[in-house]
């Protein structure tokens, strides 16, 4: 074989190996971006239960922090009580918020008191502190932001909680069922 066949054999070579890796190339950017689709929603969901549980989060940290015996601030036993205390209380609530749905469903006013403590301490209080962390951090914001964040975080808290419904989220549907029952006896 010549010289000039040798490189023609393999320029041929060369460029079907780099269209073949191009195309896998295509591909698997292809299935990235499919990939990322796909993860985005999960990502914004968890960015938006994570807002929600903000408050619960916050009370976890204010209660675990004197406990010296859970190691430094990132330990794993700090984390997971964090987490477990956190959890306790939205389980607590969604207790609370069976009672007070079973209640309502009787036609009993103490329904609606409750109700009415569930929505203060999982939307008033958590929109009246970002409203004072947005005066703190933010002073020279207009009035608009400073009352309109909070107003617009306090609604949407409230439309995820659905206190007016009987509906619970799957991973504290048992608290809501116990306060349920415990309030149709």
């Amino acid at each position: 074989m010549s010289d000039y066949e040798d490189g023609y054999a393999a320029a041929q070579n060369n460029q079907g190996g780099n269209y073949h890796s191009s195309k896998a190339a295509g591909a698997l950017l292809g299935a990235g971006v499919v990939g990322a689709a796909r993860l985005v929603p999960l990502a914004l969901r968890l960015l938006v239960e994570t807002i929600v549980a903000a408050p619960f989060l916050v009370l976890a940290l204010v209660v675990t922090h004197p406990l010296d015996f859970l190691g430094s601030r990132y330990s794993t036993p700090r984390l997971l009580c964090i987490a477990a205390v956190a959890y306790g209380t939205l389980a607590l609530l969604y207790y609370l918020k069976g009672i007070a749905i079973a209640l309502r469903l009787r036609g009993e006013r103490a329904g609606s008191l409750l109700l009415a403590g569930c929505v203060v301490v999982s939307v008033i209080v958590p929109a009246l502190l970002l409203h004072w962390l947005m005066d703190y951090s933010l002073p020279t914001a207009s009035l608009l932001v400073s009352w309109g964040v909070p107003v617009a975080f306090g609604l949407f808290t409230y439309t995820r909680y659905r206190f007016t419904q009987d509906f619970a989220p799957t991973f504290t549907l048992w608290a809501y069922r116990l306060g349920y029952r415990a309030a149709s006896r």
